[in-house]
């Protein structure tokens, strides 16, 4: 009987050690956990105290545009390398001028801005464009190409052939209530300015051709 009492408490204890070692790893494995997220959100406020706050596009530039009121929002980014090449949101970029194209979301480079738009300049050009020679899913601040189909002549024997009249040029706006009605639709396009009186003289002859180079 003694032996058998004796037993059960070795079991018993046995069993109290047992369960005593698993909770201890249990809460040293908690307590790493713990750590480590300690760790981790330091690490991220770390981080974070490192962004900047920098000018971002709002929406499309082209070369030549000013910048204006709502033209840029400042956002706060993680740049701890080259935050120098852009524009902090403390700069004053009211009526400077994109030198070249910036989309809309892109940080704006203090490189792609300056005082003066020393390059060629743009003009914003309105046309009717047939519903069949634009994409019709085309929308303002795209970029697209534009041809110059020429039509028939029955006067004339001699054939011309399809030019490119512009490359890359930004639509400016397009009227979307024309493109739901039907027939012509309305659209203004920033064709750089040695371009437009080439464009304009080919209305009278050609058909002329929107074609998206961005996709």
């Amino acid at each position: 009987m003694l032996r058998k009492t004796a037993s059960n408490n070795l079991n018993l204890e046995t069993i109290k050690d047992i369960a005593l070692k698993r909770a201890t790893a249990k809460t040293y494995f908690a307590i790493g956990l713990l750590v480590l997220s300690l760790f981790a959100a330091f690490a991220i406020t770390g981080q974070a105290n490192k962004s900047v706050s920098v000018w971002t596009a709002s929406k499309d530039l082209a070369a030549g545009d000013a910048i204006k009121d709502g033209s840029a929002t400042a956002v706060k980014v993680f740049l701890p390398m080259n935050s120098d090449k852009y524009l902090s949101s403390d700069s004053k970029i009211n009526n400077l001028v994109a030198n070249r194209r910036i989309l809309k979301g892109e940080l704006l480079p203090a490189s792609a801005i300056s005082q003066i738009f020393e390059g060629e300049s743009s003009r914003s050009v309105p046309l009717k464009i047939v519903r069949s020679d634009l994409p019709n899913d085309l929308d303002s601040g795209q970029s697209v190409d534009i041809y110059s189909l020429p039509q028939g002549d029955l006067n004339s024997t001699k054939s011309r052939e399809v030019e490119l009249i512009s490359i890359g040029v930004t639509v400016e706006s397009i009227d979307l209530k024309s493109r739901d009605m039907g027939g012509d639709i309305g659209i203004v396009l920033k064709i750089p300015e040695r371009d437009v009186l080439y464009l304009l003289s080919a209305l009278n002859q050609s058909r002329i051709v929107v074609v998206r180079n961005e996709i």
